[in-house]
């Protein structure tokens, strides 16, 4: 018995300095959506919120958003092989006006949800321009991941506001219905190309 009791402490302690223990998963959503969701909870949160359809397709719905610095949110949808369509990817388009002190605002609120990045371009210093300026031509990503949730966000600017180049995004994907999606694409490539 007494050396159980030695080596739980030792094993717990060895655990700590390793960091071995495991560290809280990444939220699978925010106040407005879950990753897995079905396609007719997105309709009532999105009917809920009263934001107005862009775009509506089987794989996917557009909307604006009630966010005034976002110009439109996208739920991409999966279909099950039993017919229901389950939400793995939201994708939220900031307007063209983004600035680099939109992206330190967005950034910040999504560090303070999820933690430490995995991947990190951001400088500090990229916030400094005065005000809402566009900075000179930039890019910045954020990632944040872990084994269910991939969330990415990025920004890229040129010299001037172009609305085909210039974007800032933020995108939460569901990895495991991700890889569903990318075989189902990879089986309609292939028997489609026969």
């Amino acid at each position: 018995m007494r050396p159980t009791l030695v080596f739980v402490p030792i094993f717990v302690l060895a655990l700590g300095i390793l960091g071995a223990g495991p560290s809280a998963p990444l939220p699978h959503g925010n106040d407005h959506f879950r990753l897995g969701m079905s396609r007719s909870q997105v309709d009532s949160a999105v009917a809920a919120r009263g934001l107005s359809v862009i775009s509506n397709g089987t794989a996917f719905l557009v909307c604006a958003s009630d966010h005034p610095a976002v110009e439109y949110e996208q739920y991409s949808f999966f279909r099950a092989p039993h017919g229901m369509d389950f939400l793995w990817k939201v994708t939220i388009g900031y307007r063209l006006t983004a600035s680099t002190a939109d992206y330190a605002a967005a950034r910040a609120e999504l560090e303070r949800q999820l933690g430490e990045p995995a991947i990190d371009s951001w400088d500090a210093e990229d916030s400094a321009s005065p005000g809402d300026s566009r900075p000179p031509a930039t890019s910045h990503r954020t990632v944040w991941v872990d084994a269910l949730t991939a969330v990415q966000m990025g920004a890229r600017w040129t010299g001037a506001p172009d609305r085909n180049a210039d974007r800032m995004r933020v995108s939460w994907t569901d990895r495991r219905l991700q890889r569903l999606v990318e075989a189902r694409r990879k089986k309609d490539k292939t028997s489609a190309s026969k």
